[in-house]
């Protein structure tokens, strides 16, 4: 079935399949899951909080601008 997914020329199609792929081993095979999880990040907890007027909160940012007056910047 993976070889099927490879040939495939349509990613989103190969992605379908690769996904179920490996949800499937990782419903039958605990053990598989389990050294997965060991190998990725822990999740982390942001708290992000803006107060006041005109206030602005972003975990990531490009241009923020605020108060009057402002022409936004060209792409």
């Amino acid at each position: 079935m993976v070889d099927d997914a490879v040939n495939e020329r349509d990613d989103t199609y190969t992605a379908v399949v690769l996904r179920r792929l490996l949800r499937q081993a990782l419903e039958d095979d605990p053990e598989l899951r389990t050294e997965l999880a060991a190998l990725l990040p822990a999740p982390t907890e942001v708290t992000i909080t803006a107060s006041g007027e005109r206030s602005i909160a972003a975990q990531n940012i490009g241009t923020a601008i605020t108060g009057d007056g402002h022409t936004p910047p060209r792409p």
